[in-house]
């Protein structure tokens, strides 16, 4: 059975495209994934969050970003359900000055906010609620800021948590092809083609192709492929969909070019794959 798709039509406004719900989530949610951002955090109850295939705790304090290009599910403990707040919203709201602070490996992710923080967390989701439920003269500007703000929070938090591990640094990217890469590992299911990618770098097709190869070490088509392929690869693992829909959520066209690319890459196919839960 295929994931439910949440859409932009369902969950977000017309005129503001950000909405906050809070919430008890008692049982399992199914795997699903939604053409919006989603910002939640938990101040009660514990359970795992499952996340393209790989399974993190939840517990009060957590703390986590999904993007356009995520499948999720969601488990509660039995008996301590959780409670969450829940923010959803459009990609418009994501600032250039935020994005790269806070998609520094491309992706969300997911963090442990400090028991002495948790407070002003909660305050500025509750702030984003009181906002949005009343409706005030600028309004839209006091709960974008408080959305930011706790952005900034999570984006500072994996920011420490990442420089705890190996305290290996990578050499950054140029501005103009980071813009391009967290385009394309937000969007990689969809249909994303060069043009796409050098629109968002402010780039000419060709010029583009050159810098992008350049600063990634692979051509565009392939990095993309590559992304496609390790998708699939954790679905396959962590997730009960069947190959044809896996094929399909990566961003293939087709199962048989999918079943190609899959089988030369790792050695098997998509099939033998899930047979051996590799």
């Amino acid at each position: 059975m295929e994931p439910q798709r949440l859409t932009n039509e369902q969950y977000l406004g017309e005129d503001f495209p950000l909405r906050l719900y809070n919430q008890m989530v008692p049982g399992p949610v199914a795997l699903h994934w939604h053409e919006f951002y989603e910002l939640c955090y938990v101040y009660g109850g514990a359970g795992s969050h499952t996340v393209n295939g790989r399974t993190v705790p939840l517990s009060e304090g957590s703390l986590f970003l999904l993007t356009p290009a995520d499948f999720h599910s969601v488990s509660p403990s039995p008996d301590r359900p959780l409670q969450l707040y829940n923010a959803v919203f459009g990609e418009q709201l994501l600032s250039d000055e935020l994005r790269p602070l806070l998609f520094r490996d491309y992706a969300g992710g997911t963090v442990t906010v400090a028991e002495d923080a948790r407070e002003a967390v909660a305050e500025e989701f509750r702030l984003l609620q009181a906002e949005l439920s009343g409706r005030q003269p600028g309004y839209r500007l006091m709960a974008r800021g408080a959305l930011e703000r706790i952005l900034l929070m999570l984006a500072r938090l994996r920011s420490l948590e990442e420089g705890s591990g190996s305290g290996r640094e990578e050499a950054p990217q140029p501005e103009h092809i980071r813009r391009a890469l967290v385009f394309i590992h937000h969007r990689f299911r969809e249909p994303l083609s060069l043009r796409d990618a050098a629109a968002q770098a402010g780039l000419a097709p060709n010029y583009f192709s050159e810098c992008f190869r350049k600063a990634a070490g692979v051509p565009f088509q392939q990095y993309l492929q590559e992304l496609r392929l390790s998708f699939a690869c954790s679905l396959l693992r962590g997730s009960p969909l069947p190959v044809t829909d896996i094929c399909y959520a990566s961003g293939f066209r087709t199962l048989s070019h999918f079943e190609r690319a899959y089988k030369r890459k790792y050695g098997h196919s998509p099939r033998e794959a899930r047979m051996a839960g590799k």
